[in-house]
């Protein structure tokens, strides 16, 4: 059953430390389900170590736990910290062993505990395959190469690191460019004009890099994209039907309701006789309509006489006055009609760019993801999307899926996941697949099987490697669920005392966050963004700075420039950092608004 754990955080920061400390303890319970919210500092590593050493200490198989941390730096601090406790403990005397053994587990041990809690560390070391604390991409490897068949994948693969994906990534592009000829493959050299059309040379360097970016998440529309139900698909999307085209709204723009032929001529001289000075200008635009050659010129006149330079239509003064009104009461209604007329085609124009801007773009990402595949194939290569996308497909396979559940779940007991505001939705597939047989009820094997996760949405790099922070929330509500149904015992904590910041820097952080606008981002719930600290007295500073804003530059053609060179009115080059920075946990540096701009704004 899940369990309340919902006694509040004191306000002194003494008593707070104390309160900390067992929460730290429910959250490494080795018996309990646990899915923890921590602040910055607030000791997320002390408390993954001394679940993982609890867990070993209740009994636990060193190679039945799987740590998945999120760099191979955050794996190897914490399996030196495991380590280092456990050695430790296989060299203290009973009554030194006995304290740091209570302080852990909140009771004085046994004399079998104790003698178990010396073996630890040698059982660490001995147990084929250790302790699995590692990158979930370094498990995803081990666990291709362990399922080769299963998997479909070379038995003899290598994992290209992100250099050599670059390199790959860089040879393949360059061959797309070169085949993208109208000979060789027609409907891409179209799909490069359009872009070409779009965003010139920049644009289409910027889209290749987004593509290669993107590249798993694009995988579906590309799909859609060459079976031609991304186009259908967008189109009711966007509300156009499937006869509208680019010569039909021309064709609707071609004809102005009551401003063409002798309504026109009309309404000119009548606007030239009573009109004033805005009026004028109107009869002005509206001839340069009327005089245009051709549709792309007659395009830009439209939008010149119907709206402003800010896309918007011209407020009706600018088309009439009360003296014309007077002399033609149905000018109203007819300059609404065409100003409704207007913006109608224009709007579909648009959508009816982006449709083809978007199925160009497609065209182009699934031409070099083709290509991108085949090289790797070809070289026996797989990069770390490929690891975690073959991973989580193997692992939710209805064919294969269970055979390789039966052979896992000789193996994992306890999964830990740490960093999991980073995680990706097909990271967080993996989790499931591997975790759904611990509420499954009755196993293999007896005994506690656990599920922990560790995290923060404030800390996330949003968007690395396909993060979504709020699947944070979303799959601590799903993992509380399953429990609650397999009657097991689950606990959400929150860890919002630092041990690393000051008060006063922490306050600043929490006053910028006071409005609710600045919290947008920071959490499904949109709750108040508290942190406290326990480094009572200690000096802190904060610095308030006016926003540097980028000055606006004409681009320079000069070919002696380097490529990379900076312009000094450029905000990194114009900010006056600060000259010596003492300690970044009791000083920060905040961008102040200028006047008359919102606070998000400025965050």
């Amino acid at each position: 059953m899940a369990e309340p754990f919902t006694e509040p955080m004191p306000s002194d920061p003494l008593a707070s430390i104390g309160w900390t400390t067992r929460q730290q303890g429910l959250a490494s319970d080795p018996q309990a389900l646990a899915w923890v919210s921590a602040n910055a500092g607030s000791g997320k590593t002390h408390v993954l170590t001394q679940r993982v050493i609890r867990l070993l200490l209740a009994g636990a198989r060193p190679s039945a736990i799987l740590c998945l941390t999120y760099t191979k730096a955050a794996a190897s601090e914490m399996s030196n910290r495991v380590f280092r406790t456990l050695s430790r403990w296989a060299l203290l005397d009973d009554a030194d062993l006995s304290r740091e053994i209570a302080v852990m587990e909140g009771m004085a041990p046994g004399r079998a505990m104790l003698a178990e809690a010396r073996r630890l560390f040698a059982r660490a070391l001995e147990t084929p395959g250790g302790l699995k604390i590692q990158t979930i991409h370094a498990f995803c490897e081990a666990l291709l190469h362990q399922f080769p068949l299963e998997a479909n994948v070379a038995g003899h693969f290598s994992v290209l690191d992100e250099r050599a994906a670059s390199d790959l990534l860089a040879d393949v592009r360059r061959n797309l460019l070169v085949a993208a000829t109208a000979e060789d493959d027609p409907q891409l050299a179209a799909a490069f004009a359009t872009v070409m059309d779009y965003g010139s040379d920049s644009g289409l360097e910027t889209l290749i890099t987004d593509i290669i970016a993107q590249r798993s998440g694009l995988a579906e529309s590309m799909r859609a994209a060459r079976d031609g139900t991304y186009a259908r698909s967008l189109r009711r999307k966007l509300g156009l039907s499937e006869t509208e085209t680019r010569e039909s709204c021309q064709n609707q723009l071609a004809h102005l309701p009551g401003f063409t032929g002798g309504d026109a001529r009309a309404y000119m001289e009548a606007a030239r006789a009573l009109g004033g000075a805005k009026v004028v200008e109107s009869v002005e635009r509206l001839a340069a309509v009327l005089l245009a050659a051709d549709h792309r010129e007659r395009l830009a006149a439209i939008k010149e006489f119907a709206l402003t330079q800010q896309g918007k239509p011209r407020g009706a003064q600018a088309f009439h006055n009360a003296a014309m009104l007077r002399a033609d009461p149905g000018l109203e209604e007819r300059v609404g009609r065409m100003l409704d007329h207007v913006t109608g085609s224009l709007a579909a124009l648009r959508k009816l760019d982006l449709l083809e801007a978007s199925t160009a773009a497609l065209t182009i990402a699934e031409r070099l993801h083709r290509d991108y595949e085949d090289a790797k194939r070809r070289r026996g290569l797989m990069d770390f999307e490929d690891l975690i996308e073959r991973a989580a497909t193997l692992l939710t396979r209805s064919d294969a899926g269970p055979w390789i559940h039966y052979k896992l779940d000789q193996g994992i007991d306890h999964i830990l996941v740490d960093e999991a505001q980073d995680t990706s939705p097909v990271q967080w597939r993996i989790v499931r697949a591997l975790s759904e047989e611990f509420f499954a009820g009755k196993s293999a094997r007896s005994g506690t099987r656990t599920l922990f996760a560790v995290g923060d949405e404030k800390q996330s790099i949003y968007s690395f490697q396909g993060a979504r922070p709020e699947k944070l929330a979303s799959e601590g509500r799903h993992a509380k669920a399953m429990a609650e149904a397999a009657n097991l015992p689950f606990r959400p904590i929150r860890l919002p005392l630092s041990f690393r910041s000051t008060s006063h820097v922490l306050s600043a952080v929490d006053q910028v966050f006071s409005f609710a606008e600045n919290r947008r981002g920071l959490g499904e719930d949109g709750a108040s963004v508290i942190h406290q600290s326990s480094r009572i007295g200690h000096p802190g500073l904060t610095d308030l700075w006016d926003i540097v804003a980028p000055v606006e530059t004409t681009e320079e053609d000069d070919w002696t420039l380097p490529f990379d060179a900076t312009p000094e009115t450029t905000p990194p080059a114009a900010t006056p950092w600060p000259p010596c920075i003492s300690s970044c946990a009791s000083s920060v540096w905040l961008a102040a608004p200028p006047l008359g701009v919102e606070p998000d704004s400025a965050v």
